[in-house]
């Protein structure tokens, strides 16, 4: 039961990728001047990263920010790169067993955001690739960040939720 759950939420996942990628492609607006929308993409990711880790395996999310950055036209693999660091980092950092309160995670994930923007614009300047206005970029994190309570708010109603203390995961330890 417990791996057929898991298997679930991560088809969830992909599926969930695939209608936000699908909704990043659409011309919305094709004037000039108008604000960058957030990056919903790495809002799921961070947002279900820190709830159950065990729902998006390295090996799964690899390859959906590997399928955004060729659609999306950025240079493949620098934003999957950091946004992958990123991901490992809040990975590694997840403690069921000491309850985290929701303004920590937003100071946590905010700086974050904050911080893969800018280590994607570092690159991409050392790399000597075109790069977003600074303030666009600065506007694009800000919605983002935003929009990260939202993501939260709507993952706790497909059911991802943090373990409860004494809990199993999906690897059988205790949380």
């Amino acid at each position: 039961m417990a791996l057929r759950t898991i298997w679930t939420y991560r088809l969830l996942f992909v599926v969930i990728s695939f209608v936000l990628l699908f909704f990043a492609l659409l011309p919305f607006s094709t004037g000039e001047g108008r604000l960058p929308a957030p990056d919903l993409m790495m809002c799921l990711v961070f947002a279900w990263i820190l709830r159950r880790p065990d729902y998006v395996p390295l090996w799964l999310l690899v390859p959906l920010l590997l399928l955004d950055d060729a659609l999306l036209m950025r240079p493949l693999g620098v934003w999957t790169l950091v946004v992958m660091l990123a991901s490992e980092y809040l990975r590694r950092r997840v403690d069921h067993t000491q309850a985290q309160t929701f303004w920590s995670e937003m100071v946590l994930v905010s700086g974050l955001i904050a911080g893969t923007f800018l280590a994607n614009h570092v690159v991409l300047l050392l790399l000597l690739a075109e790069t977003a206005p600074i303030l666009g970029q600065v506007l694009h994190a800000t919605a983002t960040i935003v929009f990260y309570p939202l993501t939260v708010l709507f993952s706790q109603l497909v059911g991802v939720r943090r373990l409860a203390p004494g809990e199993l995961d999906s690897l059988g330890t205790r949380a």
